[in-house]
Order: C-alpha cells, then sequence, then structure tokens
C-alpha cells in the first residue's frame, strides 16, 4: 500500500514518542528537494539525547529511518510505531557484526521479524550515550 503523504507516518511517531516517554513530542514533516517528505526529530529519550530521521517519497510504500547515524531500509507503515517505540525506549541489541557484514549492527524486533540496520554513518565502536546504554544491557 502507497503512502502518498507523510500523515500517517506523522501519527505513528508521534505515538511511538509519546508511548516511550521521549520529549519532545511534536513533530512536523517538511518537505525535500527530490519531491518527498522527511520527519525530523530531535530530543531526549529515557534521559539520553538522541535523533532520528524518517525520510520517505510518495512513490514508495516504506520509508528510510536514521537514528543517530545507523540508517534502516525499508521500513513499513505497520512496522514504524513499533520500531521507533523500542529504539526509543532502548529494546534494541547492539552487537559486533558478522565478519565482512560491517563491524557493528543495531537490531530491532518488531512483530517477530528482526530489522537490522542496512548502514551506519561513521564508523569505530559506538560512543553516543544511547549506543553506550545499548551495550550495558544484558542479552
Amino acid at each position: 500500500m502507497q503512502q502518498s503523504s507523510p500523515t500517517p507516518w506523522v501519527e505513528a511517531v508521534v505515538l511511538a514518542l509519546t508511548r516511550a516517554g521521549a520529549t519532545p513530542s511534536a513533530v512536523e514533516p517538511e518537505t525535500t528537494e527530490s519531491g518527498g517528505w522527511s520527519i525530523d526529530w530531535e530530543g531526549q529519550s529515557r534521559g539520553t539525547p538522541l535523533w532520528f530521521t524518517v525520510y520517505g517519497h510518495p512513490s514508495v510504500p516504506t520509508v528510510e529511518v536514521r537514528i543517530s547515524d545507523w540508517v534502516f531500509a525499508p521500513v513499513a507503515l505497520e512496522q514504524a510505531e513499533e520500531f521507533l517505540f523500542k529504539a526509543l525506549s532502548g529494546d534494541a541489541v547492539l552487537r559486533r557484526g558478522v565478519a565482512g557484514l560491517g563491524s557493528w549492527r543495531l537490531e530491532v524486533t518488531v512483530g517477530g521479524q528482526l530489522i537490522v540496520n542496512s548502514d551506519r554513518e561513521g564508523s569505530g565502536k559506538p560512543d553516543s550515550e544511547w549506543e553506550i546504554q545499548l551495550l550495558r544491557k544484558d542479552h
């Protein structure tokens, strides 16, 4: 199902932010140069600074989500709220990747499906407060 409007995505983002107790919980979509849209958020989640951007386009039914340099694509509308909620609330797994496929993996399970980052900007050991909290979790 194609989503020509960012409205349902905005609703999913706001629900995830609200459920996670993240502040601020307001977001507004912006039009991109390519005719698509983006939803940017920067704030606090679990007392930790964090940012994410959701990129969409009217011709594509899924989005790309970037969370603090971690890139996830494709993410479907029916996954978006739970995916963001789990990432914001720390219900994600950060681990060393498989040799040859990248040095780190960020995994979020949504509805029994494992969503793994498709890319990561930057390199080296994760060092943001959010990443360090994920590394400290027992799994």
